[in-house]
């Protein structure tokens, strides 16, 4: 399982109004990994540069249960799995641990914050 990043705009709910983008963080599994190089320029997706190479994961997010953490600890808990998000490697910030605790019930252990 990952910890990764991503822009989510707060207003995306709303129609007629402008996107207003605040940095999340998301725990998920990671599913695929896609690299995909550009030969030529792609102006239309600002590569500039003659050889490009993007990688991209797709992860499927984790339905966190904010309402039951242990304070003061990066343990996260989740019963079943959510959206698959499609990211750029580089918003992928650490591996987390898995530890089953109950019937169907997951406890993410993330050590790269206060438990590090």
């Amino acid at each position: 399982h990952t910890q990764y990043e991503m822009l989510v705009d707060r207003h995306a709910h709303r129609r007629n109004v402008a996107a207003k983008f605040a940095q999340e963080t998301f725990y998920g599994q990671l599913q695929h990994i896609y690299v995909i190089h550009f030969c030529l320029p792609c102006p239309q997706l600002g590569l500039k540069d003659p050889e490009t190479t993007i990688i991209l994961a797709a992860i499927q997010s984790c339905k966190c249960d904010q309402s039951e953490q242990i304070r003061g600890l990066d343990i996260h808990f989740y019963t079943s799995l959510g959206q698959l998000h499609i990211t750029d490697m580089t918003s992928v910030q650490c591996l987390v641990g898995r530890v089953p605790c109950g019937e169907n019930k997951w406890a993410l252990i993330d050590r790269s914050g206060s438990l590090a």
